[in-house]
């Protein structure tokens, strides 16, 4: 019988996770099949029954469910808790338990790199889980900036991290800059980005963003001899962090890469 998987979330536009999932099921040669489940709000609370009563071994959870699924789980994992958010569920032993893939994602490009301190630029619900990632790789000095003053202070407070005015950012001289905004997405952020200066003092450039692969902030940095690291990465290791999780294999990265980068060269 085939396995229920799929992504909840609303709007989910062009999502990539189904045609990575479903390529990584036929790979593997398993009944399994990921679809897209665009769940407005109020349909949130028999979503989540439905989840429990029907064949359903997985869910991706993302914008705007990641902190509200919480409460319809059994179990969260210690990361997802430490985090606040969710951005994967399964079934174990008849028990509904939810996890965290996202911080593990963006970790795995920057792991066995000496790198000392970042800039977070940005505030939204990604932040949670990078903010916890870059503890996790033991960096000693950690700054979030973002446009709306408050939530960035507020996220400092919970992480025991520096906040700085959004107008001061670029006044900080760190190793890594990460950008958490939607700035660089393609459609009407596409030509922006949020660091408008000429110098790049930063050992790496982190764009959360993966369409387009290369953003503004990316190609800019690039010009500066600066390394780039697209969101893409995060994207394809979280991504296959969520597939162990529900089947106890996984996918090569690279095979990933490959694909989805077709995917998009088809659709662009």
């Amino acid at each position: 019988m085939y396995q229920a998987y799929g992504v909840l979330g609303f709007p989910l536009g062009h999502s990539l996770s189904p045609y990575l999932h479903n390529a990584a099921f036929e790979t593997h040669g398993m009944k399994g099949c990921y679809f897209k489940w665009e769940i407005e709000p109020r349909q949130l609370s028999d979503f989540m029954k439905a989840v429990t009563l029907l064949p359903v071994r997985g869910v991706s959870v993302t914008i705007p469910y990641k902190e509200q699924v919480i409460s319809y789980l059994d179990e969260i994992s210690p990361a997802a808790r430490d985090i606040g958010a969710v951005n994967t569920i399964y079934l174990e032993n008849e028990k509904l338990k939810g996890d965290n893939t996202d911080y593990s994602g963006f970790m795995a490009p920057l792991k066995g790199m000496e790198l000392n301190s970042a800039l977070v630029l940005g505030a939204g619900g990604a932040s949670r889980s990078i903010l916890y990632g870059l503890r996790k790789l033991g960096i000693s000095r950690i700054v979030i900036s973002n446009r709306n003053k408050d939530k960035a202070e507020k996220l400092a407070l919970e992480f025991g991290i520096e906040s700085i005015d959004w107008s001061q950012r670029k006044e900080i001289n760190v190793d890594v800059l990460v950008n958490s905004t939607p700035l660089g997405t393609k459609g009407d952020n596409q030509d922006k980005t949020p660091w408008e200066f000429e110098h790049f003092p930063f050992k790496i450039v982190y764009d959360l963003v993966y369409n387009p692969l290369q953003t503004r902030l990316l190609r800019q940095a690039e010009e500066k001899g600066v390394q780039v690291i697209s969101g893409l990465s995060m994207f394809i290791h979280q991504a296959r962090e969520q597939f162990r999780i529900w089947t106890g294999e996984t996918f090569s990265p690279d095979w990933a890469e490959d694909l989805i980068q077709k995917k998009m060269s088809e659709n662009s």
